[in-house]
């Protein structure tokens, strides 16, 4: 992972995303009652989505 955002990028872009994120997971489990163990097999779901396209950008030479 070559990235590292700066503070501004992580106060102003990925703080938010992450508290977007918790909230949307807070509210599917208080509605599905499906349980933290399902979300963390659901977070490894979007994960590997993500893996998955890394490779093949990787093998493409294209750039994420």
């Amino acid at each position: 992972m070559e990235f590292k955002p700066t503070d501004v990028q992580m106060e102003e872009w990925f703080k938010p995303a992450f508290e977007d994120i918790d909230t949307i997971l807070d509210e599917l489990n208080r509605e599905t009652k499906c349980g933290n163990k399902y979300l963390i097999y659901f977070l490894n779901q979007i994960t590997n989505t993500y893996e998955g396209v890394q490779r093949e950008m990787e093998q493409e030479g294209t750039e994420s």
